[in-house]
């Protein structure tokens, strides 16, 4: 009996010899979150991107009144909770972008100060809890769609001493991006003609998405039913006239992806009257009056309407 109980005991030894071994094998190369001197540690929730930076998009925009509010979580890092209130403080950190534009992309560059209203802020996350949020109100106009603009956000203090500051998500970069002023979901009173038949389908779509191509150009999703040739619209936004009665309207140049010549064709006197050109009305949205034809192997076709900013 003591010579089976010490072969099953060696028989164990062994067993977790091997497996302590395997274990070592399998965690060559990997890195884990090191809680080894502090079992807590503050960061911030959302995870960076591949650059090392998370995204915030805005509506552009010419009033310098307007402000945008986005969240951002400070997190708790830990196997375990706190029984107590945590105070965390972050601050506003101009010379982390800096050493970011610096050494990893100098295509950014600093989003001044007038246009947020971040300095510094304490957040608490309860006892019990990982998570609390703080906001920041971000102000876009004059930011152009064209460049890429940086803030970063840095925790410089916790009110527990046992808690550290995470070396890697202690900073939280994030890109500040703006639409151009026209991008938005439009509605539209379309005539659409098909080449095919002859046929005017009328109001054919009541709703219209144009996005952002660069600050002066909009894409749309595509103008003709059935055929997908997204239309750039690219603004003359450089010349302001009065057109067709409107004061401080603009021309614009109409461009059928992957057309060209006769089969894209702009139409700036459809029907006897003035096309092509947008502007602001009275409530400050805008108003782009578009005439278009299309050539396929059906024929050519024409779609003309009025398109209103919601």
């Amino acid at each position: 009996m003591k010579t089976l109980k010490k072969l099953l005991i060696a028989m164990a030894a062994f067993a977790l010899m091997i497996t302590t071994s395997c274990l070592d094998d399998s965690m060559v190369d990997i890195e884990v979150e090191d809680f080894g001197g502090s079992p807590y540690i503050a960061d911030f929730n959302e995870m960076p991107n591949s650059g090392g930076y998370i995204k915030r998009s805005f509506q552009g925009t010419t009033d310098p009144t307007v402000t945008f509010s986005s969240s951002f979580r400070v997190n708790l890092s830990s196997p375990w909770q706190l029984d107590e209130d945590l105070t965390v403080t972050v601050r506003l950190d101009e010379a982390a972008v800096q050493d970011f534009i610096a050494n990893k992309d100098s295509e950014f560059q600093l989003l001044s100060s007038s246009k947020h209203n971040f300095t510094e802020t304490t957040v608490t996350i309860p006892a019990g809890e990982r998570e609390a949020e703080f906001s920041v109100d971000f102000a876009p106009a004059g930011l152009s769609a064209d460049d890429k603009y940086m803030v970063a956000f840095s925790i410089v203090g916790t009110s527990n001493p046992d808690v550290l500051i995470s070396g890697n998500y202690g900073t939280q970069y994030v890109q500040i991006g703006v639409t151009n002023v026209y991008d938005g979901t439009y509605t539209v009173d379309l005539d659409w003609i098909y080449g095919g038949n002859g046929g005017n389908y009328g109001d054919y779509y009541t709703d219209w998405v144009i996005g952002t191509g660069s600050s002066v150009t909009c894409i749309s999703d595509y103008f003709y039913p059935y055929w997908n040739y997204p239309i750039t619209i690219a603004v003359d936004a450089e010349n302001p006239q009065t057109i067709d009665g409107h004061e401080n309207a603009y021309y614009v140049t109409l461009d059928a992806e992957g057309k060209d010549g006769d089969d894209d064709k702009q139409l700036d006197d459809y029907e006897g009257g003035v096309w092509n050109y947008c502007y602001q009305n009275a409530d400050g949205k805008w108003v782009f009056k578009l005439a278009h034809a299309l050539t396929t192997g059906s024929g050519t076709h024409v779609a003309s309407g009025v398109f209103v900013q919601n």
